[in-house]
């Protein structure tokens, strides 16, 4: 490939990176939502990937590292919103009371 492409994938990465942080520090996005560690792994691979055509081992070292906290990250809040949602199907629907309380009622 060309170094413009390559040249973009690296610019692209790091407006991913920039502008997640930026979307967070600015209260756009929370630091626990799924788009902000997917937009953190987008970066990371596209940086890992610039950083081996430039053959920058430290910034590829940081990267690989970025990428897992992203994907830790993912993994994380999938059981969260998992969680959330197994615990709001075992809850009775709103306006219903439960068989207890109306016998005490």
């Amino acid at each position: 490939m060309s170094s413009v492409v390559w040249e973009t994938v690296g610019w692209i990465a790091t407006v991913l990176l920039v502008g997640g942080y930026a979307l967070v520090a600015t209260r756009v996005l929370s630091a626990h939502s799924m788009r902000y560690h997917v937009l953190n792994l987008a970066g990371a691979i596209g940086l890992v990937l610039y950083s081996l055509y430039k053959l920058a081992w430290p910034q590829l070292a940081l990267n690989v590292f970025w990428g897992a906290v992203a994907v830790i990250g993912i993994v994380v809040a999938v059981r969260a919103t998992r969680s959330m949602r197994s615990a709001s199907s075992d809850a009775p629907p709103p306006g219903l009371a439960d068989e207890e309380s109306v016998r005490e009622g």
